[in-house]
């Protein structure tokens, strides 16, 4: 990892706007199957398609979301949106008893290809997540949305990618999962990007 406490400040118009946080370490990325998974319904308790990240109470540190990219592996899409779910008041603990039943860790990559510090949240890409059931009230943001075109063909997203810009923040005990509003056959390749900021 780079001690770039004392860096000239010129560096950041000379690279990119996250340039700081990847050499420190502290931006990650998590990409399911270049083969994609298929949308789940918000109210599902499977998490298990749905690339969740986790917070947990006692990480230490703030998670600001910097892009979510999807794009189409295979399939014929249904009428949909893609939705970013949300929910606080989580804790540590998993388990029977508990919100989260269970959760796939998976381990996210540093952006600092190589190096780079590990990453203090949960999140997944594949395996067995469950908890209780979504509600509409947690939904966040659409993500994308599908459709067909005039002559009736099948008419999916492509390609979406979302720059959050600073605009969504997990504090610690808060999940973040993607779901539908209907299901779907088709298969989407999907990437979150975050940073995590130490608290205090």
């Amino acid at each position: 990892m780079v001690d770039v406490a004392n860096l000239p400040e010129a560096l950041d118009v000379q690279h990119g706007k996250h340039y700081r946080d990847c050499l420190e370490g502290r931006v990650f990325s998590q990409t399911c199957t270049p083969l994609g998974l298929a949308p789940q319904v918000y109210t599902d308790t499977n998490l298990t398609d749905c690339l969740p990240i986790w917070n947990p109470s006692n990480s230490g540190v703030n998670v600001e979301l910097i892009s979510y990219t999807a794009s189409k592996a295979s399939g014929t899409s249904a009428f949909m949106a893609g939705v970013l779910m949300a929910r606080s008041g989580l804790g540590t603990d998993l388990g029977t008893g508990t919100e989260i039943t269970a959760f796939a860790a998976t381990t996210p990559l540093n952006g600092l290809l190589g190096a780079g510090r590990v990453s203090r949240v949960k999140s997944s890409n594949a395996g067995t997540s469950t908890m209780t059931a979504g509600v509409a009230g947690e939904a966040v943001r659409v993500l994308y949305g599908t459709g067909v075109a005039d002559d009736g063909t099948e008419n999916g997203i492509n390609y979406t990618h979302i720059d959050f810009d600073g605009t969504i923040l997990l504090p610690p005990g808060t999940m973040i999962w993607v779901t539908a509003t209907t299901a779907g056959v088709a298969l989407y390749c999907q990437t979150w990007v975050w940073k995590e900021i130490k608290i205090g």
